[in-house]
């Protein structure tokens, strides 16, 4: 059986940042038009790798994506476990004139989501002249604060498992099935979203109820049919009680 290689090439360049050496991932596939990819947060240039397989837009363009320090493949910089990460709109501005102009590009389009479609703003605002094109996914010029994260530091509640849960529901039902709605990357689907959305029935933030038709007012995994189901009165109990574990009811 002879192996099918994808047309992406990663390596690694050693760059400057905000004046401390860095070793960061990059990732390219396609001739053109340089399109520069700017992950979200906690995430990494794996976003993009949809994109660097499509022949309609490698064809014409060099997508080029790469993670930032502290994400994905890229170090952090020496002397990281003494200090806290931040990361600044100035920094990140920063980094990514400083990526453009270590691969040399020429006025590339830039695209990012989340925090990177947030930054997305700053460069148009701040740098026009150096990108010929700037596309913002999910970009907001703020965002206030709108959940509750203090459920998570509890001895009773898989903090990783029920983040992968909520990240499984931001993914929308059209995402193509051989994406990373089925890679259990981005979206914890198949299996792994089963696994993240059912937690252990021994947590009393989320347990798991017999049929789906017997939990009234349930919320379902937006891309896993067939996973189990958190019922709202939980949800909210998941979502504000940051309180001590209320005691178990008997077996």
């Amino acid at each position: 059986m002879s192996a099918k290689f994808e047309p992406i090439i990663g390596r690694y360049m050693q760059l400057e940042l905000s004046g401390r050496p860095h070793r960061v991932y990059v990732e390219e596939a396609g001739e053109g038009t340089p399109l520069l990819c700017l992950h979200t947060a906690g995430a990494d240039g794996r976003q993009y790798r949809g994109l660097m397989n499509d022949e309609r837009i490698t064809r014409n363009h060099r997508v080029i994506a790469f993670d930032m320090p502290w994400h994905g493949k890229s170090s952090p910089p020496q002397g990281w476990h003494d200090e806290e990460y931040q990361l600044t709109s100035a920094q990140y501005t920063a980094m990514i004139l400083a990526v453009v102009d270590a691969l040399d590009l020429d006025k590339p389009i830039v695209i990012g989501c989340s925090i990177g479609g947030r930054i997305a703003l700053h460069l148009a605002l701040e740098h026009p002249e150096r990108f010929r094109a700037i596309i913002g996914l999910q970009a907001g010029a703020h965002v206030d604060p709108y959940y509750d994260l203090n459920f998570l530091h509890r001895p009773d509640v898989h903090g990783g498992e029920v983040a992968a849960a909520i990240v499984s529901g931001f993914v929308g039902p059209d995402a193509p099935a051989t994406g990373g709605r089925r890679s259990g990357t981005t979206c914890k689907a198949g299996p792994a979203c089963s696994r993240a959305t059912s937690i252990s029935t021994r947590s009393t933030a989320i347990s798991a109820p017999a049929s789906p038709r017997s939990t009234p007012n349930a919320a379902r995994c937006s891309c896993c049919p067939a996973s189990t189901i958190i019922p709202a009165r939980r949800r909210r109990r998941l979502r504000w009680r940051t309180a001590s574990p209320e005691p178990r009811p008997p077996s």
